[in-house]
Order: structure tokens, then C-alpha cells, then sequence
């Protein structure tokens, strides 16, 4: 995946040096720092970069305008491993679980826009390209789904659980994905945009 600049500099002195630059501008004009210097920080922690914050976190930065309040800490490291990830690897899962039919009443996926996933396991959805019939959705839950099956359904250490991917799919991107809130599909494919970057769409 491609890197910013600031994160690919082989010289981190320099990096630190043009921040406190940047920063003593900003003071000189008479800006508060604060709320800028959390809002670049924010950035570079929600740049595509697996940074793995859950719904009810991203929900809350999204009104905030990506800024973090003073004081508050995002827990930001649970298990979130991408379907580029789970394309190449098995690790944690039993044996031969990618060869799992996606549809099926053992996994609870049901949804199969224009009949397209009729009869692919799990591993051929990871191995979907572009996104008819909403295949982008479909990499992503998947990914979800096994990294909660690697974790033992684990809510405190995995972004998403079973149970939650399986609501997103089977509601095309439309769940709840927390008490009080409801997300539509535009919602949902942002919030994966933030978790993975566009190019795992």
C-alpha cells in the first residue's frame, strides 16, 4: 500500500523538525495548535492504514470532523486483518475453513444480489475483483468474518463479530451498528474505506 511522504521520509529528525516548524507558524499567526495538531493526528491514524477502530468510534470522529476531543483516547488495536490478508493465509482458522460456503445456514449469509454468490466459498469471494453485486462488500465482511472466526468470536479483540457481518450482508450494508444508529451502504463502504484505504476496494 502506498505511504504519504511524511510517513516514508528514511529521516524521522527531519519529519519531527518540519512538525515543530509547522507547529511555531501556526502559534506566530495566532491559531490555536491544539485542535489542528489533533486533527493531524487523527489523520495520519485513519489514513487506510489498518488502524482498526470499531463503528461507534468512527461514527463519533465523523461528527467531530475527524478530530479527537482533548483527553479522550481511541482504542484503535483490534484485530481487523484485510481480505488481502485472509486471501493468502489461514492462521488462526481450522483447517480448511476457507473452503466454507459464504451462503449457507451454518454461516447465516443469505443476501445474494443477482444470484452472484451462489455456490462460492469463502475463499472465492476473497478471490472476487471490482464490484458487481456489491463484491467490495462482500471481500470486506468476509475478512471480517474469519478474522472473528481466528479470534474466537472475541468482541473485545476483533473489530467486527460474527454476528455483525452477517447483518451487514444479509442488510446489503445496511445495519445497526451500534444502539441508536443505523448505517446505509454509502456508510458502510466509508467506514471500510477508513479501516483498509481505497485500494482495498
Amino acid at each position: 500500500m502506498m505511504e504519504s511522504s511524511e510517513h516514508s521520509s528514511s529521516n524521522p529528525a527531519a519529519v519531527a523538525g518540519s512538525a515543530g516548524i509547522a507547529r511555531r507558524r501556526l502559534v506566530r499567526a495566532g491559531l490555536s495548535a491544539a485542535p489542528v495538531l489533533a486533527a493531524l493526528k487523527t489523520n495520519s491514524v485513519l489514513a487506510g492504514d489498518h488502524t482498526c477502530i470499531r463503528p461507534s468510534s468512527f461514527s463519533s470522529l465523523t461528527a467531530a470532523h475527524m478530530q479527537v476531543s482533548k483527553g479522550r483516547t481511541i482504542r484503535s488495536d483490534f484485530e481487523c486483518q484485510s481480505h488481502g490478508y485472509w486471501k493468502n493465509k489461514s492462521t488462526g482458522l481450522p483447517g480448511g475453513f476457507k473452503k466454507t460456503m459464504f451462503l449457507s445456514g451454518t454461516t447465516g449469509f443469505s443476501a445474494n444480489p443477482g444470484k452472484g454468490y451462489d455456490g462460492l466459498s469463502f475463499q472465492q469471494v476473497l478471490e472476487l475483483k471490482g464490484n458487481g453485486y456489491n463484491a467490495a462488500l462482500a471481500r470486506h465482511v468476509v475478512a471480517a468474518y474469519l478474522t472473528a472466526v481466528a479470534y474466537n468470536n472475541n468482541s473485545s479483540r476483533v473489530l467486527l463479530t460474527k454476528s455483525q457481518c452477517v447483518s451487514i450482508w444479509n442488510g446489503q450494508g445496511t445495519w445497526t451498528p451500534f444502539s441508536g444508529k443505523t448505517w446505509d451502504l454509502t456508510q458502510t463502504m466509508a467506514y471500510f474505506d477508513k479501516i483498509y484505504g481505497p485500494a482495498f476496494l
